[in-house]
Parts: C-alpha cells; sequence; structure tokens
C-alpha cells in the first residue's frame, strides 16, 4: 500500500459517467446515456467516497483527496457547446486508421469509444487541480500540495 511507503496526500479519481462514453451507448445500441451503467458508477462511487473518508481517518496524518469525474464529466456532456465542443456524442477516431480520424479533435469530448480527447482531459486536470469541493474534497490538489 502506498501508505507503507510513506505516501501521506493521495488523490484518488472515481469512475466518470461510464452509460455515457461511446463504447457503451455503442454496445446497448443506445442513442443517449445508458441509464443503467451509470447508476454502477454511482454506486461505485459513494463506496470508494466513504472509504476514501475512512482511510484517513484511520491512518495517521494522511489525506485522500476524492476527484469527481462523475460530477465532472456530467458537467462536460452537459454544457459541451460551452466548453467548445461540437460533439459530446461520437469518438474522433473511428478506427479505420488516418482515415477515421475527424478533422479537428479538439471539437470532440471523446478521442476513441473508450477515451476522452485531449480537450476534455484537460478540463478534467483543472477541475482537479483548482476545482470547488463540488469535484474535489476535502482539496483540491493545488491545495493538497501546499498544506502541511
Amino acid at each position: 500500500m502506498l501508505y507503507n511507503l510513506d505516501a501521506r496526500k493521495i488523490a484518488v479519481t472515481n469512475l466518470p459517467t461510464i452509460g455515457c462514453i461511446p463504447f457503451t451507448r455503442v454496445l446497448y445500441l443506445s442513442d443517449g446515456c445508458v441509464a443503467s451503467m451509470s447508476e454502477q458508477a454511482k454506486l461505485y462511487n459513494i463506496r470508494l467516497k466513504n472509504l476514501l473518508l475512512e482511510l484517513t481517518t484511520n491512518l495517521a496524518r494522511s489525506t485522500f483527496v476524492y476527484i469527481d469525474a462523475y460530477a465532472i464529466f456530467e458537467d462536460i456532456l452537459g454544457n459541451y457547446k460551452s466548453y467548445g465542443f461540437e460533439n459530446a456524442d461520437s469518438a474522433c477516431y473511428q478506427g479505420n486508421g488516418m482515415y477515421g480520424v475527424c478533422e479537428d479533435r479538439t471539437k470532440y469530448v471523446f478521442w476513441d469509444p473508450l477515451h476522452q480527447t485531449e480537450a476534455a482531459n484537460l478540463i478534467i486536470a483543472k477541475h482537479a487541480l483548482d476545482g470547488t469541493l463540488k469535484y474535489v474534497s476535502p482539496m483540491n490538489l493545488r491545495q493538497i500540495v501546499n498544506s502541511q
């Protein structure tokens, strides 16, 4: 365990809205998010957050930071145009070699059926680094780095 190697400040990211990724949508032949898959992620995330609170309480001088990728990603998908994206439903890369790549990947939330684009990852990283308690708790990454 990292704690036994003297790690005391540990950040953990929860599961994103896996019911909304292109892979899941294609697998379930869905035009929208697959609610059952996102609900499973929510259940996992609740247990993860409780575990991190327990670890922070029980491991001396430790702080476990919970990065709520689910909430961040839900915001990106719900407001994708305000973030400068044009496509939040399908992947930029369709798996057909160089011919299967979209013209401008910065306009897509998803790079391939499973992963976000660099542009989407930068938004997630900014929230983790300087975000409020809505997205990262008990403090953001900048705060934990500067804490004693």
